[in-house]
Parts: C-alpha cells; sequence; structure tokens
C-alpha cells in the first residue's frame, strides 16, 4: 500500500493550529458590526387621518351597525348562517372604490357577507348582484349607480370632492345615525 507524503498531525499540533485560527477570528471579530439597513433609516412619522378620513369612518361604522341589523347574521351570498365576529362582514355589490362618492355609502348596495364570500372570493359580485337586481331597493340603486350594458356598468358621473364631499358625508352621518 502506498503512503502519501504527508505525515499525520499529532492532537497538539492540531490544537495548536485552531488555537492560531479562533486568534484570527476574534482579532476579525472585534470590529463592530454594521446593523441590517432598516434599522439604519430613521422612523416615519405615521400620517396624521385628515378629518374626512376620521368622517369616512365613523361613516363606515355607522353602515355597518345598520346593515347587520337588518340583515342580521346570514351571508348574502351563500348558506353561511351563524356569523359572528371577523366572519361577518359587510360587503358591497358594486366596490367601493369604483363608485362615486355619493353612492359608496349607499345602504342599499350593502349586505352581510361571510369573509369567505367577501375576502377570499371577491365578494361574488355576480351573486350578488343577480340578488339585488331581484330587490326593489336593490334594482334602484343599480339604475341610479350604473348603466346597464351586458352587465351594470358604473355611471362615470362628476364625482363629489373637497367641501362638498364633506358636506354630503356629514349630512350622511347624521341620517345614519337616526337610523336604528
Amino acid at each position: 500500500m502506498k503512503r502519501s507524503g504527508f505525515r499525520q498531525q499529532s492532537v497538539e499540533e492540531v490544537r495548536e493550529k485552531q488555537a492560531i485560527k479562533r486568534k484570527k477570528l476574534q482579532s476579525v471579530a472585534k470590529k463592530p458590526k454594521t446593523p441590517l439597513k432598516a434599522k439604519n433609516k430613521p422612523l416615519r412619522a405615521r400620517r396624521k387621518r385628515t378629518e374626512r378620513q376620521k368622517l369616512e369612518d365613523k361613516l363606515w361604522t355607522e353602515c355597518k351597525r345598520i346593515i347587520r341589523g337588518r340583515y342580521g347574521d346570514k351571508c348574502y351570498t351563500c348558506p353561511a348562517e351563524g356569523l359572528v365576529g371577523c366572519n361577518q362582514q359587510t360587503g358591497h355589490g358594486k366596490p367601493k372604490g369604483a363608485l362615486p362618492m355619493q353612492f359608496k355609502y349607499d345602504l342599499r348596495n350593502l349586505r352581510v357577507q361571510c369573509m369567505n364570500c367577501n375576502i377570499h372570493l371577491g365578494g361574488v359580485s355576480d351573486i350578488f348582484i343577480t340578488k339585488l337586481e331581484n330587490e326593489i331597493q336593490g334594482l334602484y340603486f343599480l339604475k341610479e349607480s350604473c348603466r346597464y350594458e351586458d352587465g351594470w356598468i358604473i355611471k362615470k358621473e362628476t364625482n363629489l370632492v373637497g367641501k362638498e364631499a364633506t358636506i354630503f358625508l356629514q349630512e350622511l352621518l347624521e341620517e345614519y345615525k337616526g337610523i336604528t
């Protein structure tokens, strides 16, 4: 059997080499570690919510209270019943973001939905709209806010902006507070 030209190191020689390596690593490791980039960034102050945003939050809370009182704990788009907590949501037939201001908080467009239908299935608008069409108030809402061309398409009306929108929201909030 051929032997290589290397001799086996003794235990003491291995320990000496390891000690030398440790000293080198310790001298390098003494340098201060640089923190992650995210920690170097100054903290940004959260933007303060505007009065209009606070008003919209209050209005949405009132809408949820009214809709849940009217329609109970049954999902509008599926057979789920006994909805409570985060599973009981208030869904829109037509998306809130696409609607002009005067229709965003319209109670005729809102119904109770389970989380699965509202969040995971995107509101199940095809079923939602079909059911709205079969209700008198729902159909009035669709005719006011949309036009029918192979489906209900939201009208591109001039949107309330600025002070007009704030006044409209304040009046709507007062109206909704009176509803029990």
